[in-house]
This record gives structure tokens, sequence and C-alpha cells, in this order.
């Protein structure tokens, strides 16, 4: 069983299932909130792309490049 350091409140010593439980309630708890405020609805590819052009232009070489050399690995 954990134990919390009252100052921090941050787990002294914890098993690895309730680290699993934890990081999974942290993620779901992520993923209400950034549905609940409309984020995603504001922030999307498109306009990220339009406010880095040169971004967007190097993230799609790399992309072309790693398909390129990925398809001939085996």
């Amino acid at each position: 069983m954990s134990t919390t350091d009252s100052s921090s409140n941050i787990p002294t010593s914890t098993t690895p299932a309730s680290t699993e439980n934890e990081l999974d309630d942290l993620v779901s708890q992520l993923r209400q909130t950034i549905n609940k405020s409309g984020w995603l609805a504001q922030n999307t590819s498109a306009k990220w792309e339009a406010e880095n052009p040169d971004l967007a232009k190097q993230w799609r070489e790399a992309i072309k490049t790693n398909a390129t050399s990925d398809s001939t690995e085996q």
C-alpha cells in the first residue's frame, strides 16, 4: 500500500499495480479535460500548419524520408 508525504502529496512508495492505476486515472482525467475544454476544436492541425509553415514543411519531409526508409528495410 502506498503512503503519502503530506508536504508534497506525492506517494512515497507504490506497487506497480497502484502506479498503473494512478497513470490510468491521470490519462482519463486529461482526456476528459481536453474534451470538455474545446481545445481540440480550436487547435487543429491546419491551424498549427498555418502558424508554423517552416516547421510543418520540415515535418512533412521527415515523414517522407522515414516512410521511404521503413518500406525498404526488412
